[in-house]
């Protein structure tokens, strides 16, 4: 990762792991290796810490290794997740869970959207409504791109998917976040939008938050988009 998540995230990752990993072998995970990393956490002794926090809370169960990482640090195995911790595991399957950013879905390599993204529409809500908005190119992790693309949007608050270029992928990302009970917010160009041909016929009775490549409408537009946004989540103010 590219840099640290917050506590929550961190959190809902380990439980993630623990779940995915036990579910495809059928036992408890039998050494937890070093995986401060891919769950976002800055060190392996952050890492024992949260290990042992969601212990207390009821959440994971195990027990600790006599092997150590460092002096300080201490390896855990038989690790599991307590029912408790598997309703959180499928509830998290489910979209149940939500961090503190949104998604966003797009088509890449376009100058005017890739302009508009970068100096109106994220700034927009990270100003206005104190939300991160990412994309997978923010997204610093290995592994295969469909997978991690699911997991962000199912951490996801809320889904911004811009409709501009027909892109299959926005489409697809927005239908998933729909599926899951996640506010999906539309954007367009003006003119694509106003064609005959414009938006897909799903979509096109939706609320979408129309922009300009002429960008004499920005304002507007981050008006109309946050007002839409905190709508969707119930932040009216």
């Amino acid at each position: 990762m590219s840099e640290f998540t917050s506590p929550a995230v961190q959190a809902m990752n380990l439980i993630r792991y623990i779940g995915d990993q036990v579910s495809e072998s059928g036992k408890p995970i039998s050494d937890l290796p070093k995986i401060s990393e891919k769950i976002g956490v800055p060190s392996e002794e952050f890492l024992e810490q949260l290990v042992e926090e969601l212990c207390e809370n009821g959440i994971i169960k195990m027990t600790k290794s006599e092997i150590t990482w460092s002096p300080n640090v201490t390896r855990f195995a038989r690790v599991n997740l307590t029912l408790d911790g598997w309703k959180q595991y499928e509830a998290e399957k489910r979209g149940g869970f939500a961090g503190n950013n949104g998604f966003l879905a797009m088509q890449f390599g376009e100058p005017d959207l890739e302009a508009f993204v970068l100096e109106v529409v994220k700034p927009a809500v990270k100003e206005d409504t104190g939300y991160d908005l990412v994309d997978m190119r923010d997204v610093g992790k290995a592994g295969i791109i469909d997978n991690i693309m699911r997991v962000q949007i199912r951490d996801a608050k809320f889904v911004i998917a811009d409709l501009t270029h027909d892109n299959n992928g926005a489409y697809w990302e927005a239908g998933y976040a729909e599926g899951l009970g996640k506010p999906v917010i539309y954007i367009c160009e003006k003119e694509k939008f106003e064609r005959d041909d414009g938006t897909h016929f799903d979509t096109n009775h939706c609320t979408t938050v129309v922009w300009s490549k002429s960008r004499d409408n920005d304002d507007n537009f981050r008006q109309e988009l946050t007002a839409t946004l905190r709508r969707s989540l119930d932040e009216s103010r």
